[in-house]
């Protein structure tokens, strides 16, 4: 096992097919068999605490599985408190408010312009695009790996003052809560294009102009 620090609550361990094999498992079954699951991830935590002193202080453990091209597991595991927790809920509904309200005002916009009163019966053809904030490359690998390309239609990454940024659309706006869910994990600061978008453009340094996600889900 090969693991990395990724802050003081954040750890990743690449699991190799190998030694997947030596104990057992498959890699459905880190999914499907809760109790060979939670085996494995006692062993993984053991592992930790021997190679990065990681210790957890018995608040609730988020795991995410990511199969890599060579058939090794990437695990990324997060204690997360119980008040962490609700910041981390309160985020996401904060996120959720403000993007309903822009697409709310997309949607009256489009329908003053509309001739004969015809009104658009859904938010499906209505995006803005959002921004993702990444303390370090290896988050934004951590992202890539978790978002399914289904949810969005198009992204970028950018670097601005050490910092990286994802600019992603939305493709799928029924999906919308579990994307901004799971990019809360990863993200420090998540907003709206325009909300603080305009100082990157200026300033900042296009990495991947298109499908970042999909460039970076397959290094």
């Amino acid at each position: 096992m090969k693991f990395k620090r990724i802050n003081e609550n954040v750890i990743r361990c690449v699991v190799s097919k190998e030694e997947m094999y030596d104990y057992g498992l498959e890699v459905s079954e880190l999914v499907d068999n809760r109790d060979k699951a939670e085996d494995f991830l006692r062993r993984v935590m053991q592992e930790a605490r021997y190679e990065l002193n990681y210790k957890t202080n018995g608040g609730a453990l988020s795991v995410q599985i990511a199969l890599l091209p060579e058939g090794d597991v990437a695990m990324t595991i997060a204690e997360a408190m119980p008040e962490q927790l609700e910041a981390q809920m309160n985020r996401l509904k904060s996120y959720l408010e403000d993007f309903q309200k822009v697409l709310e005002g997309k949607v009256i916009e489009h329908n003053d312009k509309t001739k004969e009163g015809a009104k658009i019966q859904s938010f499906v053809s209505v995006s803005e695009a959002f921004w993702v904030e990444c303390e370090s490359l290896e988050v934004c690998l951590d992202i890539a790996k978790i978002v399914d390309e289904k949810w969005i239609s198009t992204s970028s990454l950018y670097s601005y003052k050490g910092a990286y940024y994802f600019r992603m659309e939305i493709g799928n706006t029924e999906k919308v809560g579990e994307l901004f869910l799971s990019l809360c994990e990863f993200g420090q600061e998540i907003f709206l294009e325009h909300q603080g978008a305009r100082i990157i453009y200026e300033h900042g340094k296009c990495i991947i102009d298109k499908n970042a996600i999909s460039t970076l889900k397959n290094l």
